[in-house]
């Protein structure tokens, strides 16, 4: 007797991801897999429209919807998930280039991936959500950046179109691109941002507001950052040189930026965000409006939606905020 969808596995492949390293990795995909006798429908996307389209119809038609790809790949399926009203189980195989959604959830391998997938352990989590007034623009699981975040993935986006192989050295891109937003103005940005915590004003050249710790694969930006308190983290970076930059990101691969006095740290289950400069946002690599005609904005509005998702995964592995701050 075959199986039912309701019984099988809807894995929505996104080929691009990795810049177009994630096909290499189907054929080993597929073994573990079946090694893991999980039964499943294989769906090879071909656009992002085309995986909208299939992350829609896929939450209405199976219980366990299974992302393939990097973290604008999760983000583009959650983002359908949500908006169609489905309530599928959310399972994620990493094969992104930053892959920090993976590592939050301990699933950062195709054998630990899999091996969730045939345990099957349910967390019920929190998402972010970015909206204006009462609009809902999108949803997503990692982060929302402003500033550099932002920039940074705009640019590497550019650059891949005009120049592939260059676009896929993201650090070398990277570096680029934080010395063109530095000398064309557009970084530091005067924002105003009001929380729980009160207003905090200033002039920043990052702000990260966090559901998960990883950022920028694998720096721990919002070490306290849970994705079950009902609440994000923000780490905002203050104005500064090109070299203090640099060391604060390398502090922030193990966390360690946290005590410099260019770092501020908040909580809230809502932050509103405003600047006479418009700026675009980014949310799990993704630039609201698209890379090529990203939105703008003066205000946004970025808050926590509390037990949004249930997510197949190998446990929650944060560390107790008194253990961090």
């Amino acid at each position: 007797m075959s199986m039912t969808r309701q019984e099988r596995v809807a894995l929505l492949f996104n080929p691009a991801a990795g810049k177009g390293r994630a096909i290499k990795a189907k054929y080993q995909l597929d073994r573990i897999l079946h090694k893991h006798e999980i039964l499943f429908d294989l769906y090879i996307t071909q656009s992002v429209q085309d995986l909208r389209e299939l992350a829609r119809r896929a939450s209405l038609e199976y219980e366990t919807l299974v992302g393939v790809g990097g973290d604008s790949t999760f983000q583009i399926i959650i983002d359908e998930v949500m908006k169609t009203g489905g309530h599928p189980k959310l399972g994620l195989i990493g094969l992104g280039s930053s892959n920090d959604i993976a590592r939050e959830f301990r699933v950062e391998s195709l054998n630990k991936a899999c091996s969730a997938l045939r345990k099957g352990e349910i967390k019920t989590i929190d998402l972010g959500c970015l909206g204006l007034e009462e609009e809902t623009l999108l949803y997503f699981l990692g982060q929302a950046n402003i500033g550099l975040g932002a920039l940074v993935n705009q640019y590497i986006e550019e650059l891949s179109d005009r120049k592939p192989r260059l676009g896929k050295r993201q650090k070398i891109a990277g570096l680029f691109c934080i010395l063109n937003a530095q000398r064309s103005g557009k970084v530091p940005l005067r924002l105003t941002i009001d929380s729980v915590e009160g207003r905090t004003e200033g002039e920043f050249a990052a702000a990260v507001f966090s559901n998960i710790r990883y950022w920028a694969t694998g720096r721990l930006i919002n070490p306290g950052a849970r994705v079950d308190d009902g609440y994000l983290d923000a780490c905002l970076i203050r104005a500064c040189s090109l070299p203090r930059l640099l060391h604060l990101a390398l502090l922030a691969k193990n966390g360690k930026h946290i005590t410099a006095t260019e770092a501020v740290f908040l909580r809230s289950p809502v932050f509103t965000i405003r600047s006479e400069q418009q700026f675009t946002v980014q949310a799990d690599g993704e630039i609201v409006g698209g890379w090529r005609t990203p939105t703008v904005f003066s205000e946004i509005q970025v808050r926590a939606i509390p037990g949004a998702l249930k997510l197949i995964c190998r446990g929650l592995t944060q560390l107790a905020r008194k253990d961090i701050f």
